[in-house]
């Protein structure tokens, strides 16, 4: 996966995410934190390669329209179910991503999830990739620290939620659907989010054990992803101060 711009390189780094490949122009080094940044760089390069290299050329290697004179190659986390439960010590409080195609959405709902103390996410199969440029972008350095599993179909991930006893919650606007102030979010627990247009699948819908809702005014029809599912989890922190 590659992080591209200052402040993302910063998070990368401070998370310990390891490092496949550097690239760097003297952009970089006009910002007040551009020689530390190269400094904490260079300091692991008995690691992986470094390269200076022009701006213009930096430019054709960047996948910013404007680069800030960084970019880093990071090999990608590798994490198993259990590493989405939490250490055991709170209730586990898992973020459940189906259909959310906008790799932009996608990581800014990898932020709220993490902003709230989520203990982990799961991005179904169809869904974008959690760890492409947008997506990282999107959750400003959350995606390293926050344990993120891709890739599982509906099935498979029906069966891990269940496995691990954890209560599916769905959030849709579905006639039985409860007021999330109405729901207990105290117990280890799954919500199931999807994006605004195509919501949530019929299986995940039929696995579940309750539906929620984020009551809105009626002139409001629905919520970005990442709005509600912020909105839901916060009522959790809330309920689990």
């Amino acid at each position: 996966m590659v992080a591209e711009g200052r402040r993302l390189v910063l998070e990368a780094l401070g998370a310990g995410r390891p490092v496949v490949e550097v690239a760097w122009s003297p952009r970089l080094l006009t910002a007040g934190n551009g020689q530390a940044i190269l400094d904490a760089i260079t300091a692991g390069s008995t690691d992986y390669e470094v390269h200076e290299c022009s701006d213009k050329v930096l430019g054709r290697l960047s996948l910013l329209s404007t680069h800030q004179g960084i970019s880093l190659v990071l090999r990608r986390p590798e994490h198993g179910f259990a590493d989405l439960l939490g250490d055991g010590q709170t209730a586990a409080l898992l973020v459940v991503a189906s259909g959310v195609r906008d790799p932009g959405n996608l990581g800014a709902l990898v932020r709220s999830a993490e902003a709230a103390g989520a203990t982990g996410m799961l991005v179904v199969e169809g869904s974008a990739d959690p760890y492409r440029d947008k997506a990282l972008r999107g959750s400003a350095g959350s995606a390293f620290r926050l344990p993120v599993l891709a890739g599982l179909d509906e099935a498979a991930c029906i069966e891990g939620l269940q496995g691990a006893g954890l209560r599916i919650l769905v959030a849709a606007d579905l006639q039985d659907a409860r007021p999330c102030w109405d729901v207990d979010l105290t117990q280890p627990t799954a919500l199931v989010v999807g994006a605004e247009g195509s919501g949530i699948p019929q299986g995940l819908v039929d696995a579940s054990d309750d539906r929620v809702v984020v009551p809105l005014v009626e002139s409001v029809e629905s919520l970005n992803v990442a709005v509600a599912a912020g909105v839901l989890l916060f009522e959790a922190r809330r309920q689990r101060r």
